[in-house]
């Protein structure tokens, strides 16, 4: 229903009001509790928690420091490392120093103890001192090595150690780029659900002023009962959608407080705002980013150590040849040197059945290289595939941001006249609220284009591991 145009002589007959009464008459009744109408509903904010203000930079250095991923990532680094290290084994000797208590009176053992303690003496060859001897307290202290000398599986398990750690190195290289990936994604979600609240609070503060020009007007008779509630159920549904964004905003917050391994119960608040990142996008060649992009290193470093897994496992076919020294004191009390001794030997050992275990093992390994293999073919096409998508969508959002903001300001220009409009009594409460719930929604879907923007940036920086913003 379009207003009626009031004529300049029906404003003109009956007494004449000044223009300044005019004005403080209207001021009282907007002033005024409106019945039947909502009221604005006072903010509560329910978290009570500290603030933490932090920027993008900031942020990103938190995240490589303290996430979860990026520590576990590390302490895996470690962990390979460690087992490299353990397998200097099969060069370095095995060193056992150790003390031994025998008590006994069983013939031979007290006849081998006297003489490793070089106590024995002529009386001890007696029939009855071979037979029944007295009990016989021994102490050794001894001092073994064992140097391996020729192993060649344990030096290809130790290649296989060296690669495998190789490839865990890799592997937190990338994944403190996908944390900083995920950071930028969220601090940046944060920024959007931060900006979300501010556009709904400028169209609820709109909303407000139109409810209550309406409810003027309804008091003037110049609008009927259905336009003023028109103009109170959009400020409801605003103040709802407000609620649900802040929920959002806190959401988002609480995300990447996890994200970059802040255990504190503060709230996260983003200095930085939401603009457009300045992308520097040139040709992206598939085979440097398949040979410098720090996964794929690592799926190559994984395959070499399963080919070197492999070999070990063949060899273990082969002689093994490795050597063995001890050296012992031995006394009737405890760390007494009164008698010494030593042997050395050499041993070749050959394994030449074990019931196809080792076969078994030989086979398994040779699956694990085939599958090792095939996933650094598979990340080759996969990544072929996501970069040309990620180049795509970065055409298309270019396009939506040039878009959205042509939107933006037809609809301000649109809210602008219908406004001017509304106020001479030339449009209806539904045509005003329809502009005011455009230009919201204009302004949202550009601050979204900007965002799936910047994302996609990121992602194609994490795709190419190269910057690619000023």
């Amino acid at each position: 229903m379009y207003f009626p145009v009031v004529s300049e002589r029906s404003l003109t007959s009956g007494p004449r009001i000044g223009g300044a009464l005019w004005i403080l008459m209207f001021g009282i009744i907007a002033l005024l509790p409106v019945r039947g109408a909502a009221q604005p509903a006072a903010v509560v904010d329910d978290d009570t928690s500290a603030t933490l203000s932090l920027s993008l930079d900031e942020t990103l250095a938190r995240a490589q420091e303290e996430s979860f991923p990026a520590r576990s990532a590390e302490a895996t680094r470690r962990a390979a490392t460690a087992r490299k290290r353990q397998s200097l084994g099969v060069f370095l000797p095995r060193i056992t120093a150790r003390e031994q208590g025998l008590f006994t009176t069983d013939p031979v053992n007290a006849f081998g103890s006297k003489l490793r303690q070089e106590r024995f003496a002529q009386q001890d060859l007696q029939l009855g001192a071979l037979n029944t001897p007295d009990r016989v307290d021994q102490y050794g202290t001894q001092l073994e090595i064992e140097q391996p000398i020729l192993n060649l599986d344990g030096i290809f398990e130790r290649r296989a150690a060296s690669d495998a750690a190789r490839a865990a190195g890799h592997k937190a290289e990338r994944t403190e780029a996908i944390v900083a990936f995920r950071a930028k994604k969220g601090y940046y979600g944060l920024l959007l659900a931060e900006r979300r609240v501010g556009v709904i609070d400028s169209a609820l503060a709109a909303a407000r002023a139109t409810r209550d020009q309406a409810q003027a007007l309804f008091e003037e008779g110049i609008i009927n009962r259905a336009d003023r509630l028109a103009a109170a159920v959009r400020v409801s549904e605003l103040e709802s959608r407000r609620s649900e964004a802040v929920a959002r905003r806190d959401n988002a917050a609480d995300q990447l407080r996890v994200l970059i391994g802040l255990e504190d119960d503060v709230r996260i608040e983003p200095t930085d705002s939401l603009t457009r990142e300045s992308a520097l996008v040139g040709d992206v060649s598939l085979d440097a980013v398949n040979q410098r992009r720090s996964d794929m290193q690592a799926l190559r470093a994984r395959a070499e150590a399963a080919r070197q897994k492999t070999r070990s496992r063949w060899l273990a076919f082969v002689p093994t040849l490795n050597a063995r020294g001890t050296t012992g004191w031995y006394d009737d009390t405890p760390f007494g040197t009164n008698g010494q001794s030593w042997t050395a030997g050499v041993s070749l050992s050959w394994s030449l059945f074990e019931g196809y275990q080792q076969i078994g093992r030989a086979q398994e390994a040779e699956a694990q290289q085939q599958r090792a293999e095939i996933a650094l073919e598979q990340q080759a096409l996969e990544n072929d595939v996501e970069i040309t998508s990620a180049r795509r969508d970065l055409r298309a959002a270019q396009e939506r941001i040039d878009q959205a903001r042509t939107a933006v300001a037809q609809a301000e220009e649109s809210l602008r006249i219908r406004s001017d409009r509304y106020a001479e009594g030339m449009a209806r409460t539904t045509d005003l609220l329809q502009a005011e719930a455009t230009l919201a929604e204009r302004r949202l879907a550009y601050l979204r284009a900007l965002y799936q923007h910047n994302i996609t940036v990121y992602r194609l920086e994490l795709l190419t591991e190269q910057s690619m913003t000023r």
